[in-house]
């Protein structure tokens, strides 16, 4: 469900009335990037990092708004107060601006806000794990977050088909990401691994990241291969509405003995502690 209140460009409105003109660049040339995070007890969940991937993102797309991070964060909580919302995801766009041929960029950037209901997590997917598929296909501009899903979205009724959850992506055999998640892998000695280039750097990658320091637990960020997928003793996702979601399978390989593995488990305890803290301090 989509919340009654959108952003525009500087206008909060009726989301009936929040139209845009199909000579947007995002709609006619796919050129936009977004951020999408979670509100909780009606506080925006890790919003300096989002605001800091927000930023990042732009900067790889050479977008200038004019706005601080000050103004970002007021937007979040204006648009969280019109809604009147406690729990909802939050998406914020922008794209390459309105262009009268089409194809030449402007100076001006298209802001818009908007904030969907947040869906409850399966418990049994964090019991049992999930199954991955995986795609050859390497994003045009991996370390942006674009607006570009259209590998993903034709992967969607082959997903259904198969009951897999996501599709994990690499190039030429070495693994990148998923489609809206980080991966980690888990060796039989207990390391976890992570990619450490040709993705999107999550936020709750990062959160796993200082847990994973905090707690003492050897993590490396490297290349990973699907050649190495028959050894790994255990892998997860991490997501900004799933935090840390345990894989058992990727295509018809289990990994480990399909079974969740020990580690994933602590590590979304560990994370969920850390979003309460971040509530707490926030409130």
């Amino acid at each position: 469900m989509l919340y009654p209140y959108i952003y525009i460009n500087g206008n909060i409105l009726p989301k009936e009335q929040a139209l845009i003109p199909v000579y947007d660049l995002g709609l006619l040339r796919g050129l936009g990037i977004f951020d999408y995070f979670r509100v909780l007890d009606g506080i925006p969940v890790f919003a300096e990092d989002h605001i800091d991937r927000l930023e990042n993102s732009m900067q790889m797309m050479d977008f200038n708004t004019g706005l601080s991070r000050e103004d970002w964060k007021d937007l979040f909580y204006k648009m969280i107060k019109a809604n009147e919302v406690d729990r909802a995801g939050f998406r914020v766009v922008v794209t390459g601006g309105f262009s009268d041929d089409g194809y030449t960029i402007p100076e001006q950037k298209n802001i818009y806000l908007m904030l969907h209901s947040l869906p409850v997590s399966d418990p049994a997917q964090y019991e049992n794990g999930v199954r991955l598929l995986t795609i050859n296909y390497q994003r045009d501009t991996p370390t942006a977050k674009t607006t570009v899903y259209i590998e993903s979205m034709k992967a969607q009724p082959h997903l259904k088909k198969s009951g897999a959850f996501e599709v994990l992506y690499h190039f030429n055999g070495v693994i990148s990401e998923c489609s809206r998640c980080n991966i980690f892998f888990i060796t039989p000695e207990g390391v976890i691994v992570t990619p450490a280039k040709g993705m999107l750097k999550g936020v709750t990658r990062k959160q796993v990241i200082a847990i994973a320091a905090e707690h003492n637990m050897p993590l490396e960020e490297r290349d990973g291969h699907l050649e190495e997928l028959p050894w790994m003793a255990g892998a997860f996702l991490t997501a900004t509405t799933k935090g840390v979601l345990p894989v058992v399978k990727i295509d018809d390989q289990l990994i480990g003995d399909g079974s969740v593995h020990p580690l994933a488990k602590k590590l979304q305890t560990a994370y969920l502690e850390r979003v309460d803290q971040y509530l707490a301090k926030a409130r």
